[in-house]
């Protein structure tokens, strides 16, 4: 059965624009050997604020994907049905899906939100609630404030259970 599949006779992989499980990342498209380098921070706003004991499914979640998150408004956009959403998991090959759900994972403490759970924060400076995804893409980017990461907790935990 394998062996009667169509193969196309390219050496490099053929990208399906309208895929929304898998796309071509943009960042390898105007990437040179020489990396462009250190620069400074200047004027930059804190995005989120954690404390101890955050894993790699805080940051980069595998689960469902929320009803009302910027994934599926992306996914939506592009006539995915929500009950063909899916999960995180299921998508991690689309990077425009896995960037809206960086920090998308609904145990998510933020201390910027004084206690609140979930895969929100607030910007700064206008104090408004935002997704994660929404005040990074939108507000910092958008505006072009600096946005530095800086991971500073005591406890990071990796998790060991991804399926491939």
């Amino acid at each position: 059965m394998w062996n009667q599949l169509q193969v196309p006779a390219e050496t490099l992989y053929s990208w399906d624009p309208k895929s929304t499980y898998i796309h071509e990342p943009p960042y390898f498209k105007d990437m040179t050997m020489d990396p462009p380098g250190a620069h400074g921070v200047k004027d930059a706003y804190c995005l989120l604020n954690f404390g101890d004991s955050i894993t790699t499914d805080h940051i980069s979640p595998a689960g469902n994907i929320n009803k009302d998150s910027p994934a599926a408004k992306y996914l939506l956009e592009r006539g995915v049905e929500q009950k063909d959403f899916n999960s995180y998991g299921s998508r991690r090959g689309n990077d425009e899906v896995m960037a809206r759900g960086t920090f998308a994972n609904i145990r998510l403490v933020n201390k910027l939100l004084n206690g609140e759970v979930g895969p929100k924060t607030v910007h700064i400076p206008t104090g408004e609630k935002l997704y994660v995804f929404d005040a990074a893409q939108v507000n910092y980017v958008l505006n072009k404030y600096n946005m530095p990461f800086f991971p500073a907790f005591e406890h990071f935990k990796w998790q060991t259970f991804y399926f491939i």
